[in-house]
Order: structure tokens, then sequence, then C-alpha cells
């Protein structure tokens, strides 16, 4: 979904404020007036200042933004470009030479300022989410196994609970240039048989993810989309279990965002770090899981979401997946939403197994897949 990991930068960049300016008391907020041009000249730069905190690239100075802004709110207002977004700006600072380029609004930069404005708490990674329904009308009983070992006849519903929380927090600024940033990240998401009282509730299948990630922030436009970020990351997955439950595979990928108005799209190509074939639990995996990710958001304006996720193993005996999810606006703090999986490696313990799920809830918070 959403590209949260950006905000990071944003951040980094807010903190280099001078202390002088940081004690200065907080203003009331502002009136809501008609238009912008109503506020005084020192109201609108403080205004623009704010924002390019948020969005402009983290190579730029406060020195150059106070500059910027205090040129643009003395234009008149048919003279000025949009706003950037992005970490791109509409027309070059004062004291630059280089051209860049403007990108049309997109409500993808609304997690940078959701994020960047709070600047002490984790980020949303991927995006999290309830589904409290979720129908599987062939469930694989494969993770039961440690009940039968106790004697117990276990049996799944076709109605489960499934969640997902995924956060990440940065760790070094400027890793490998000013652009650039290192974050820590995890995942964890649970599939959970609530409703399955017979069997006092299991919790059939939890799949852990920890990640170390550096992401560098980029301006290129590449047939009309504009290459926002790439990443490159150390992935480990598990499910925590012992044998002969356990599944774990550990990866490094890269992972190519691209951002059109209100569509993003992101390439996510992937290798398998090599195991002993004697301590693999899974060593077909990536017969079933692929090699890569391709996976695509479009954002209406009535602020409904669309996105896609696509994985294949690129083979003759073909195997993939295919995710659907559409997330709708329900009140002015949580969002509706619904998914669809069919395929291969919804979860790990089902990896090798094809599955058909639809379920419906809440989005809680939004990430970047």
């Amino acid at each position: 979904m959403f590209f949260a990991p950006l905000a990071f930068a944003r951040i980094a960049v807010a903190q280099e404020v001078p202390a002088a300016m940081e004690g200065e008391p907080a203003e009331p907020d502002l009136p809501i007036v008609s238009s912008p041009e109503e506020l005084p000249i020192e109201q609108r730069e403080d205004n623009c200042l704010r924002e390019q905190l948020l969005v402009a690239p983290a190579s730029i100075t406060l020195e150059e933004m106070r500059r910027f802004c205090a040129e643009r709110v003395r234009e008149a207002p048919h003279e000025r470009e949009p706003q950037p977004l992005f970490g791109t700006v509409a027309e070059p600072l004062p004291g630059k030479t280089e051209t860049t380029t403007e990108l049309a609004t997109s409500q993808a930069a609304q997690a940078i300022r959701d994020a960047a404005n709070n600047p002490f708490t984790l980020a949303s990674h991927k995006v999290n989410y309830l589904l409290p329904v979720v129908y599987n009308p062939a469930p694989n009983e494969a993770g039961l196994e440690d009940f039968e070992e106790e004697g117990a006849d276990i049996h799944l519903n076709e109605i489960e609970v499934q969640f997902q929380l995924s956060v990440q927090v940065p760790v070094w600024r400027g890793f490998l240039g000013k652009a650039s940033f290192m974050s820590l990240a995890y995942t964890n998401r649970s599939f959970w048989q609530a409703y399955n009282s017979d069997a006092s509730s299991p919790f059939r299948e939890t799949n852990h993810e920890p990640e170390l990630i550096v992401t560098w922030l980029n301006d290129w436009s590449v047939f009309g989309f504009q290459n926002v970020a790439n990443q490159l990351a150390l992935n480990h997955q598990s499910n925590g279990r012992s044998e002969p439950l356990s599944r774990s595979w550990n990866r490094v990928y890269a992972n190519f965002f691209f951002e059109r108005e209100n569509m993003l799209i992101s390439f996510k190509p992937w290798y398998r770090i090599p195991e002993d074939s004697e301590e693999d639990d899974n060593p077909d995996i990536e017969a079933y899981l692929g090699y890569f990710e391709l996976s695509g958001t479009y954002n209406a304006r009535n602020n409904h979401s669309v996105s896609l996720k696509l994985r294949n193993n690129l083979r003759s005996n073909n195997r993939g997946a295919f995710e659907l999810r559409w997330g709708f606006p329900m009140g002015n703090r949580v969002r509706g939403y619904v998914k669809y999986f069919t395929g291969y490696g919804e979860s790990l313990i089902d990896y090798d197994e094809y599955v058909n799920t639809l379920g419906i809830g809440f989005e809680l918070a939004r990430g970047a897949h």
C-alpha cells in the first residue's frame, strides 16, 4: 500500500531544525479560511516550511527550504507550480541548478506525512489489518499434527480470523549518502481459529518476518513514472515451530518503487540464501513462491484503494499466487478492508498447498505492501 519507509528521511530532516526554533512557543491552531491567500505572509511561510520538512528531499538543508518558501509565498497564485510530493520540488530551489520532475498530487504521500508527524513512534511497514471473517473452503490441516500427537481429534473450521501487524524503525540515516537510511522492520501474520471452540480456539499458524532494510530516495522518471525509492534488504521468514512443522527461509531482496499520480507500483525480486540440505525445512519453497513479487496500488479520489499482488515461479510446472485487496472508508479512524487470495504461500505452513481465501475486516494502518 502506501510507502511509509520514506517517512524516516523526513523525520531526520525535521530533527535538523535549530534548537532556538524548537524552543519557540507553539502557535495556536490557525483558523479555517476560504483561501491561503487570506493568511499573513509570515503564517504562509511557516505553513510552507512545515510542508517542506515533510516532503522535500533529504539533501535539502533547512536554510534552502526557508529561501524556497520566502520566494514562493510572494509569487502570484497563478504563477505557482503544485507543491512537491515524494521528495521532488516543483521548481529548483534558489541556488540550485539541477532540473527536477514535477509530480501530480498522490495520496501515497499521506503515509509519509502521518509517520513524520509522529517521529517518536513506530511507523507502519506493510499494511496492518484485522480480518474477523476469513473464509477458506478447504483449510490445510497439516498444521495440527502437534495436536494429534496428544491424542486430540482436531478439525479446522472454514471460518477463521487473520491479522497482520507490521512496523519499522529507522536506525541509521545517511548510511550510504544523504538520501539513504537504514531501518529495522518486523511483520507478524497470524491465522487464528477463533471460532473453533472444540479445539480451544488455537492459532493455526503464525509467521514472523524480521528485516534489515536500506532505502535510497530517488527522483528519476521512467516512462512517465517516478522512481521514488529503491531498497535492498536482508529478510528472514519463519513460523517459529519445531520439526516436522518448522518452515523458514532467508532471502536478499531488492524493491523498486514507481509512482504516477495516484498509482504506486513495486517490483521485488529476491535471491534465497542457500541452506544445508539436512537442515532445510522446505527445500522446494522457491518452486511454489517463485523469485519475485509484483505489486500495484491505485488510490481513487473518493478514498477507495485497490491493490494487486502477483507471484510466479516462472517454470513449466507453473505455480504462483494472486492477491486482490480493496480498502474503503469507514469513519475517520478505520477503513474497511477486503482481501482475496488464491495460490500458494499465503502462510508458510501452506507454502505447497493451493488455497483460496476471502476475508473482510478493517485496515488499521497503511504500508508499502
